[in-house]
């Protein structure tokens, strides 16, 4: 008898966003005493090296590597390539000998759902939500939809997201809901030699007022009205400066309508930053404008480091934000709103002072990444017994 469970881990890490940070907070926190984890990584053999990848080599993890595809999509179309991962991911999981196999985002799904159910392998799947901004998501995402109908347990990181596949036809039994999490920050003097220490690479002094984003550069995240806001602040006279912090499809989009409106002076563009926690300190509040969300890791991160947030009432947002307790909801599409609330934070410090410290409590005492690990973690043990039985 085998004295650890092994879990194929498997996921598509394109860039180190929401799903890897959620990922890789797990894969660090599991009981490893319990669990032999087996990070299964679907990657693009023509891009550089991977952020992901390197923090889990650095945790000591044995990666298995399946290409999606033979060559990028510029240099022509590879017509077998789900086949080609299916044959592949076949091979490593029934040599394995896996206990359980547990898949995160569409092609994950694709692939790992049919390779586990031939295996006769229990599957489980975390479900972070559906982005539908091209045709080829689309059709992608519908093929998730309907692997997830043969998954043994679906994790939905949101209400928002169960009630969106209970709608579809999956039993809401086989879902269950379990919000993310990240690792607390309570390191006073690290706090602000961070925040000094960046504010000088930034060429921001202490007294400047600064507002930031962090994450993708692609349209359901509002970017756009933080813009507008940004640009209605300007000619009240109110100054502050906007860093944002990612890349993504809307990039060049955004940074030419910041031009447009006379307002460069106004933003930072940093691009991506593998090292996220180092530049949180130096914000004075975060906003988070996007359109559609589930759990976002990003407001979670910037919530357990004290910062005042300011985000669309989207998806869980408001299970997590308490208007005017720890945070600022506003309206997806409102421009006014968000500039309304930047101006209210602006000038009041022992409120933003407040919500902070509210903020980081609630992380502290409801998103802790060691209750959401074990609560993972009995899922495993249920499913694995299920098996055995």
């Amino acid at each position: 008898m085998k004295d650890k469970i092994r879990i194929a881990y498997l996921l598509t890490p394109i860039e180190f966003g929401g799903a890897e940070k959620v990922s890789l907070n797990f894969l660090k926190n599991v009981d490893r005493n319990a669990f032999n984890m087996c990070p299964i990584v679907l990657v693009r053999p023509w891009q550089n090296a991977n952020t992901f990848i390197q923090e889990l080599e650095t945790e000591g993890f044995a990666l298995s590597k399946v290409p999606v595809a033979i060559q990028c999509r510029t240099k022509g179309k590879d017509y077998f390539r789900v086949i080609r991962c299916l044959k592949i991911l076949y091979f490593i999981l029934k040599k394995g000998s896996f206990d359980l196999v547990h898949t995160h985002g569409y092609f994950a799904d694709i692939i790992g759902i049919p390779v586990a159910r031939i295996l006769g392998i229990p599957h489980i799947s975390t479900c972070h939500g559906f982005i539908s901004t091209t045709n080829k998501l689309i059709i992608y995402n519908t093929l998730d939809r309907i692997m997830l109908r043969f998954s043994n347990r679906i994790l939905a990181v949101s209400d928002s997201i169960k009630h969106h596949l209970t709608k579809i036809g999956i039993n809401q039994y086989r879902i269950t809901v379990i919000q993310n999490a990240v690792e607390g920050n309570s390191d006073k003097e690290l706090f602000l030699k961070k925040r000094r220490e960046k504010r000088e690479k930034l060429n921001i002094p202490e007294e400047e007022f600064l507002v930031g984003y962090i994450g993708r550069l692609s349209k359901e995240k509002g970017l756009k009205y933080l813009i507008d806001a940004a640009s209605t602040l300007n000619e009240l006279g109110i100054p502050i400066k906007v860093l944002i912090i990612g890349k993504g499809a809307q990039e060049n989009e955004l940074k030419a309508l910041v031009k447009n409106k006379g307002i460069e002076y106004n933003f930072i563009f940093a691009g991506f930053q593998s090292d996220i926690k180092n530049w949180i300190p130096a914000l004075d509040v975060f906003v988070l404008p996007s359109l559609t969300e589930g759990t976002p890791m990003a407001l979670l991160e910037v919530m357990s480091f004290g910062i005042t947030v300011i985000a669309s009432c989207v998806g869980d947002v408001p299970k997590i934000i308490v208007n005017g307790e720890n945070g600022i909801l506003v309206e997806p599409r409102d421009p006014k709103g968000l500039a309304q609330a930047i101006k209210e934070l602006f000038r009041d410090h022992s409120l933003r002072k407040r919500m902070g410290e509210n903020a980081a409590t609630l992380i502290t005492e409801k998103y802790n990444v060691h209750n959401w690990c074990r609560k993972i973690e009995k899922h495993y043990m249920t499913l694995c017994e299920q098996k055995q039985r």
